[in-house]
């Protein structure tokens, strides 16, 4: 495909709170569908400082030395290997702009640029809206595009109500616009002239041989089954180890939010093993290499699906989950692709009763028209 010009892409990318795997891939996975629509693009670097930062620097480089010591000092709270995989990840996978601050460095930053998109993942929700994510920068000669933004479930709250107002007015003259969720999209058809349609995550675009270029190595040589939770895993400790028999694994590999002191202690019951220091590359890996995969996660679903794998997911213990909209982008994904059955387990009854995922009766999701309207 003929090369169409510079594009920008507007979405979290390690700068909306600590590591998180789901937010680096789908920003890689963005920046590569991208690509693949002729485009040349770059990720802008952003964050809106806080307002007693002094972020008047002399060049750009002092620019990226305070911001990482900033990620490592306020937000992650020190260094670590987990912490430098990421970085070392998007150093070498994600191309970046100058670090920037306010909307009038990023309309810079991106005057040569053709095509503007905004999204994924979750830049319109009202907990953190910032405008710039609907593009407030743009000139009138720089098309612009939502793709798959998420964000949009609580119609109750009056606060909510005001951001999806200024949602509405600002993707106004937008020339494509696409949310994550078919809730979403509902909610915002009120508050919008503009058509709003639904696309499926930039991480399920991508195909597993895709996924392949930037895995890691194989972290553990037994089988093993994958575990990974935002919420406690403690509560779901038999149902793992029935799924690590049923899939004859030695290990329960798995990873945490690290919200959570107590499963710490699940390393000291024999077969549970902690895989802490897990960049982007490494959550990838251990997906590709496991038996079976249990998980809260949307991503950790979709990365599922992407490889195959005969995966089961649980009730995430967190009683704002829907503050986050997790269920509805859960099944959201699943009726995209055509797994119509429920995935969710709670007892080993459940377990025994779901069927196997039949991946050659998925649906071809990775043609979806709506990308190429990019």
């Amino acid at each position: 495909m003929s090369k169409k010009g510079k594009a920008a892409i507007l979405t979290w990318c390690y700068n909306n709170g600590k590591t998180n795997y789901g937010q680096i891939l789908q920003c890689y996975a963005m920046q590569e569908i991208v690509k693949k629509c002729g485009y040349e693009p770059i990720v802008i670097r952003y964050r809106k400082p806080t307002p007693d930062e002094n972020v008047l620097f002399r060049n750009s480089s002092e620019r990226l030395q305070y911001e990482r010591d900033y990620r490592i000092r306020v937000i992650e709270g020190g260094e670590s290997t987990r912490i430098s995989r990421f970085m070392e990840f998007i150093r070498s996978n994600i191309k970046l702009s100058d670090q920037c601050y306010t909307t009038s460095e990023i309309a810079d930053v991106t005057k040569n640029c053709e095509l503007l998109v905004c999204g994924s993942d979750q830049i319109w929700n009202p907990l953190w809206f910032d405008e710039v994510y609907c593009l407030n920068f743009a000139r009138l000669d720089q098309r612009k595009i939502a793709y798959a933004p998420s964000g949009v479930f609580d119609e109750t709250r009056s606060e909510s109500i005001d951001v999806y107002r200024r949602i509405g007015a600002l993707i106004r003259d937008f020339d494509f616009v696409a949310v994550r969720e078919s809730k979403s999209a509902s909610i915002l058809q009120r508050f919008s002239s503009k058509k709003i349609g639904v696309a499926i995550d930039p991480t399920m675009l991508l195909t597993a041989d895709e996924w392949n270029n930037v895995a890691g190595k194989r972290i553990c040589e037994e089988k093993y089954v994958f575990c990974y939770s935002l919420g406690r895993m403690r509560p779901h400790k038999l149902l793992m180890h029935y799924l690590m028999k049923k899939y004859h694994a030695e290990k329960i590999l798995f990873i945490t939010s690290g919200h959570y002191d107590e499963e710490d202690e699940l390393e000291t019951e024999g077969v549970f093993h902690t895989v802490d220091d897990a960049g982007p590359g490494e959550f990838i890996s251990l997906i590709r290499g496991a038996e079976a995969v249990c998980t809260d996660s949307f991503h950790g679903i979709a990365l599922s699906i992407i490889y195959e794998k005969q995966f089961y997911m649980i009730k995430r213990k967190d009683p704002d989950i829907e503050l986050w909209g997790s269920a509805e982008r859960q099944r959201n994904l699943l009726q995209k692709v055509g797994i119509n059955d429920d995935r969710t387990i709670r007892s080993i009854k459940e377990i025994d009763e779901m069927a196997d995922i039949k991946y050659d009766e998925v649906a071809a999701y990775r043609n979806e028209p709506s990308i190429l309207l990019i």
